[in-house]
Parts: C-alpha cells; sequence; structure tokens
C-alpha cells in the first residue's frame, strides 16, 4: 500500500513516519507535503492509496485539498489536534480521524482499516453515528489569552480579527487592545473557525461578525468594523465570498 503524509509541521511527519515504519512496516511511504499547493500535484502524480492528512494547513484545510481533487481513488486518515471537524471529516469517508499527538495504537487500527475496509464504507464507522447522535458542545464565547506576564479573558464577540507573525498571533480587540501570544494562528484557527471566525489567508483569521465589506479588487480586501483591512489569499477569495452570502455578512 502506497502512503502520503500530508502536514504542516516537519516534526509531526517525521513522528507519524516513525510510526508507520513500527507498526506497518510493509506501507511505501512515497510522499510528504506540508501544504494543500505542494499535496494537489503530488497526489495527482503519484496516485497514493492512503493519505494521512492532517486537517489544518498552512494554506487551508485538507478538506480543500480533497475538494480540489478530481481524482479520489483512495483512502483518507484525518490527524489533528482538535476533534470539532470529526463529523465533517466522516462526511469525505475517512477511513478513522486520529487526535495528536498520534497513538501508535490508533495509528496501527487505522492501517488496518484502510487494508480491510472498502472505500465508501467508512460513512457507516460506529463513531460517525455516535458523533451525529450526540449533542454538540455549546459554542465558547471567551477565550484566555496568555503573554509573558498575565492571562486576559477577551470575549469572542470583541475579537475583531487575528494577525500571524512567524510563531507569534496578535488579537485585535473591539476595544482597541492588541494582545500578542505566542501560539501559531493556525492553533487558533482550529479553535475558532467553529465560533464563526474564518481563515481568509495564511496570515489572517477574522470574525465574521466584524465583517464590513468585501472589496472585489485583486485577490480581495476585506474591511473590518475598526477601519482595518484584511488581504484575502487568492484560493480563499471565492470561499470567502460564498460564506459571507450564505451569512448574510
Amino acid at each position: 500500500m502506497r502512503v502520503m503524509i500530508v502536514d504542516d509541521e516537519e516534526k509531526s511527519r517525521k513522528a507519524l513516519l516513525s510510526i508507520l515504519q513500527k507498526v506497518a512496516p510493509d506501507l511505501d511511504v512515497v510522499a510528504q507535503a506540508a501544504s494543500v499547493s505542494q499535496a494537489f500535484p503530488v497526489v495527482l502524480a503519484l496516485k497514493p492509496d492512503l493519505l494521512f492528512l492532517d486537517v489544518n494547513l498552512t494554506d487551508g484545510l485538507g478538506f480543500d485539498l480533497l475538494e480540489q481533487l478530481n481524482w479520489r481513488d483512495f483512502k483518507v486518515v484525518f490527524i489533528t489536534g482538535h476533534d470539532h471537524y470529526a463529523i465533517r471529516a466522516f462526511r469525505f469517508n475517512a477511513i478513522d480521524y486520529i487526535l495528536k499527538p498520534p497513538d501508535p495504537d490508533q495509528v496501527a487500527e487505522a492501517v488496518e482499516k484502510a487494508k480491510t475496509q472498502p472505500y465508501v464504507a467508512a460513512h457507516y464507522d460506529e463513531r460517525f453515528t455516535r458523533l451525529v447522535q450526540q449533542p454538540s458542545e455549546p459554542p465558547r464565547s471567551k477565550i484566555a489569552l496568555a503573554d509573558a506576564g498575565s492571562v486576559t479573558i477577551v470575549a469572542l464577540n470583541d475579537v475583531i480579527r487575528c494577525e500571524s507573525e512567524g510563531s507569534y498571533t496578535t488579537f485585535f480587540t473591539t476595544k482597541g487592545r492588541k494582545i500578542v501570544v505566542s501560539r501559531q494562528l493556525k492553533e487558533y484557527d482550529e479553535l475558532l473557525t467553529p465560533c464563526g471566525f474564518y481563515r481568509v489567508h495564511q496570515s489572517h483569521l477574522v470574525n465574521l461578525t466584524h465583517v464590513e465589506q468585501f472589496i472585489r479588487e485583486d485577490n480581495g480586501l476585506l474591511v473590518m468594523t475598526d477601519g482595518s483591512r484584511v488581504e484575502v489569499s487568492r484560493r480563499r477569495k471565492e470561499g470567502v465570498m460564498e460564506i459571507l452570502m450564505k451569512n448574510n455578512v
């Protein structure tokens, strides 16, 4: 079985590769990629049988990669740091869904499923049924932001946008505050997307309730309620327009 690993963190790719070499040495890991744009041509060219796919990548979601691929004759195991994408993962016919850091036993189980289950069987996975039937967690209303000297509790309604600068993320609030935390934007993307936020660019995560205007020039610009302008990436432009229209923003 030919396998490809797609994860934007090198240490995560190495960790998974090490586990696979131990629990399933018969697998052939043919390629690795760190982003949607990097993975897309490789998947088309190499046609792996199994994709270990991180949900949140630097230039989009793992789901974006699957939506772009017309050729889908492969099986998918999603790997991520949070579980709120689980139902969507199973709707993409995921064979399994593993939380980081991956447990070797779970990886071995996922590989066994990939070897034995027909492609369409994932829809009927027992865990998918439980996820659909169980009540959803109430959406979070606040977030704790820790800097070097304190922890600030911020209401999500007061967060206008988040901006990435390397390993740091800056939160811009309605009170004119800028709160810098030493965590990557990717982590907040996973945490806040279910709460009405949207990743419009590799460096920008916005609160959709604070979008005031969408300017269609070039790739697109969002004008926020505080007057700031946020660049939209070319590959996210259509998605941004669609979600704004859908939500009547």
